[in-house]
């Protein structure tokens, strides 16, 4: 197979470069693509070093399968044609995971989605990802009802010009902590991925706010992409999407509810079984899922299972996972590899 990365010189292209090569992904040949900005760069790969290219239709003739992570305005504009033309294209933008022509897939969770063989395949939210490899067992368990969801987002959510802000606010702070017991607002260090202070700070807005509704459009993505996911287009959710300052891994707390009472343990040993999962739950010894625990690996940690009192339908828990790998690169490795069976079997 001809694979291609497109945006390989991004956080999450980069990310899915070393994945391949981490899981030993079966190809031919790799092309790097990326805008006409950072073509050029040379990227290391299984021991040697690629030159990435530009992206332009001529750099995908050929290609098998096109691994993409760019915004949804470039993701728009070049996919389309790409899948026409015999490529099949799975994108971490959010421009295709509405689209009732694009499959939005977790293979954990519903590989089924693959099974019409479509040209267009999105990664989902990376939030909803770590939700739903939580929730998925569970609800293949006992019938999901609703879920009540509140984020706490890491800054590499917004690229590497969010890490670099909140780095760049730590230092200017540094050694002014006990100011920000009364600090002075109009002094505060901010910048334009996140607009308020970051550093030291809590962001209970991310993305832009829809007026009409008052949740923000990351909010309402993870509600959207939760029913089409679960392929529950009534499913009762809602969510909360918090920015925290936090480099590299997304949190999320999980109230659920489902169709017949279910008891914690029940839980924990379902989701002790569940691919891609590793149960966290013994916080009594400081065992329990975070985010740095949890950057760098694969799998989404759940802990923290609980059931509120007098509501025997319901679960409380807590999940963390890499928005770089599991919500983002690693997801779309996945679903390459599905696909690379297929294809190495039908060949």
């Amino acid at each position: 197979m001809r694979i291609a990365v497109v945006g390989a010189t991004g956080a999450v292209g980069r990310t899915m470069l070393a994945i391949l090569e981490e899981r030993g992904f079966p190809l031919d040949e790799l092309v790097a693509l990326a805008s006409e900005r950072t073509a050029g760069t040379r990227l290391p790969f299984r021991g040697e070093e690629l030159t990435v290219g530009a992206l332009t239709p001529e750099a995908l003739r050929g290609v098998d399968i096109a691994l993409s992570s760019c915004g949804s305005s470039v993701a728009s504009a070049w996919i389309p044609k790409a899948a026409e033309a015999g490529t099949v294209c799975i994108d971490n933008s959010s421009a295709f995971r509405m689209d009732p022509a694009a499959a939005l897939t977790i293979p954990e969770v519903n590989p089924e989605s693959l099974t019409s063989r479509p040209r267009i395949i999105a990664v989902p939210n990376c939030t909803i990802i770590t939700t739903l490899m939580a929730v998925a067992p569970l609800h293949r368990a006992a019938g999901l009802r609703s879920l009540i969801l509140s984020s706490y987002q890491s800054v590499s959510g917004a690229g590497a010009r969010g890490v670099r802000e909140l780095v760049e606010q730590i230092e200017k702070l540094g050694g002014n902590e006990d100011e920000l017991a009364r600090p002075d607002l109009e002094t505060l260090p901010s910048g334009p991925v996140f607009g308020k202070t970051i550093a030291y700070n809590v962001l209970a807005k991310i993305d832009v706010l829809d007026r009409e509704t008052g949740f923000t459009f990351e909010e309402i993505k993870m509600q959207r992409e939760g029913k089409r996911i679960l392929s529950m287009p009534e499913l009762d959710i809602t969510a909360t999407c918090v920015r925290v300052p936090v480099p590299v891994g997304h949190s999320v707390s999980i109230h659920a509810t489902f169709d017949r009472p279910t008891s914690p343990d029940e839980a924990r040993s379902t989701l002790s079984g569940a691919p891609g999962v590793q149960l966290r739950d013994d916080p009594a010894n400081d065992v329990y899922p975070s985010p740095l625990e949890a950057a760098g690996i694969d799998d989404v940690l759940v802990g923290r299972v609980r059931q509120p009192a007098g509501h025997e339908l319901a679960l409380a828990l807590f999940a963390c996972g890499d928005n770089l790998r599991k919500g983002a690169a690693l997801n779309a490795v996945q679903i390459a590899e599905l696909l690379g069976r297929r294809h190495l079997k039908k060949g």
